[in-house]
């Protein structure tokens, strides 16, 4: 039993050491310098030396003290090395795989690094965003995170609920005060629109009470952000997913439109093959992404007309 309570109070001389006396030492560990003098002084009977010269105006280490602080030190290192083999053991690991479809790209890419730095163990691969399922089959591919209401027609493919994710009209303050904002959808032009293109066609804007429709928009844009900035600017009108818009509409940068004629919000799903293909760390990924979904269903559009009135 001495030698267990050794190990514990030669962490804590090396805690002492290191941060050059009692009171740092103990500021660092949460704990008060009176238990770690005593636990001290209890370890220097045990060894019956001198460990520390302690006095009120100088700390300082033995000569003895050194030598026991060295393998003491090696001690502890060994101990936090134990516990992350142990807990790396018990981590995902391995490589995934990914393709997203349409908007996803953009709002799933903004959350892998925190993905990343949770499971340092797993790498990603995300792809350019072309979508063919087929890759699945091929094993090409871990998981596609997909935008769709039909899904494939393969008993090999497994399709995984991610949720939903609302889609918006929006426009700069500045556009609305220069144009006006259309009271139904059918007022719509095509210059008047900025959309998203893919590698395979512009995404479609959908209403409530209108058929889907590609806009022969005024701009197409395979990049987000770009696509982000010129709504900003006031150059045109975009239908776009509400994660990437959200922090733009909290500060009163743009407004939403066709609140009335909004579609219902689209599907999410992780597909992925079936049985024993899918890897640890691909559920992982398809867990973390459902839960930041979750957490985007619980936020709202901010109500302008309500702050205009007040």
């Amino acid at each position: 039993m001495d030698r267990i309570n050794n190990l514990s109070d030669f962490f804590l001389f090396v805690q002492v050491v290191d941060a050059g006396g009692f009171s740092a030492a103990a500021g660092r560990m949460n704990t008060t310098r009176s238990l770690l003098s005593r636990r001290i002084i209890g370890l220097e009977k045990r060894l019956g030396v001198r460990l520390l010269h302690r006095n009120a105006r100088q700390f300082a280490i033995t000569a003895v003290g050194e030598e026991v602080y060295r393998h003491a030190a090696l001690m502890c290192a060994a101990a936090m090395a134990a516990e992350q083999a142990a807990t790396a053991a018990g981590s995902p690991n391995g490589l995934v795989r990914i393709e997203a479809q349409g908007w996803l790209a953009a709002i799933v890419s903004g959350w892998l690094p925190d993905f990343a730095t949770t499971h340092p163990r797993i790498r990603l691969r995300i792809g350019s965003g072309r979508t063919d399922v087929s890759a699945l089959l091929r094993q090409q591919l871990d998981v596609v995170l997909a935008e769709r209401m039909t899904l494939p027609d393969s008993t090999d493919i497994v399709a995984r609920d991610l949720g939903e994710m609302r889609m918006v009209t929006v426009a700069s303050v500045d556009y609305l005060e220069r144009h006006g904002a259309p009271a139904d959808p059918w007022q719509l032009q095509d210059g008047q629109c900025l959309a998203l293109a893919t590698h395979e066609a512009t995404v479609p804007w959908s209403f409530s009470g209108r058929p889907t429709w590609r806009p022969r928009a005024r701009m197409t844009c395979g990049d987000t952000a770009a696509l982000l900035s010129a709504v900003r600017s006031g150059l045109g009108i975009a239908q776009m997913p509400l994660p990437l818009c959200q922090d733009d509409l909290a500060e009163g940068r743009l407004r939403t439109l066709l609140e009335t004629h909004e579609a219902a919000p689209l599907s999410l799903h992780a597909l992925t093959m079936s049985g024993r293909v899918v890897t640890e760390a691909t559920l992982h990924l398809i867990r973390f992404v459902q839960q930041r979904f979750a957490s985007l269903a619980r936020q709202s559009v901010p109500d302008h007309d309500v702050a205009r009135r007040a």
